[in-house]
């Protein structure tokens, strides 16, 4: 029968034994262009472009719940300005700037959300925004009207610009 220092001999070696331990190499698929397939046959481009992409678990985040009185979650519609426009954007988006110029020539508020901060990120989670750009028209009482994800289909809606009264 052993004792209890011949156990705790055992699991001291155990984890010593533990901070030296390495795993063996894992394959990596990702997907690209609409299929799966391993990183290391990537292209230096792309796995370049792996290597800066930031991974996401939705249900496991928690951001700051911001106040009830914040424009990201609760948008403030003008009643005397007709439509507003809330268009979710991130830095790192390659189609946000023409989505933000479509938008702006509209002709109607414009309130741009970073889905890259927390207060951003909550809003985009409340009218799930799953991508940038996305666009999102609302009504003068709040309701949302219509949805667009690319500069073209911002520039197809149907908007009736209100001037806003002086």
């Amino acid at each position: 029968m052993r004792n209890l220092e011949d156990i705790e001999k055992d699991l001291s070696a155990a984890r010593e034994a533990l901070l030296t331990l390495e795993g063996t190499p894992a394959e990596v698929y990702s997907r690209i262009v609409g299929y799966y397939r391993s990183v290391r046959n990537w292209n230096r481009g792309k796995r370049e472009e792996y290597g800066e992409r930031k991974l996401y678990r939705i249900g496991e985040m928690s951001p700051a719940a911001p106040s009830p009185s914040s424009s990201l979650m609760f948008p403030e519609v003008n009643k005397e300005a007709g439509a507003e426009l809330m268009l979710f954007i991130r830095s790192s988006c390659p189609s946000c700037p023409a989505a933000k110029r479509e938008a702006e020539k509209l002709g109607i508020y414009v309130e741009f959300i970073n889905a890259d901060t927390p207060d951003g990120l909550a809003a985009a989670q409340k009218w799930n925004v799953l991508s940038t750009p996305t666009a999102i028209l609302l009504s003068s009482d709040g309701n949302e009207l219509d949805r667009a994800r690319n500069a073209k289909e911002i520039s197809r809606m149907n908007v009736q610009p209100v001037p806003l009264a002086v």
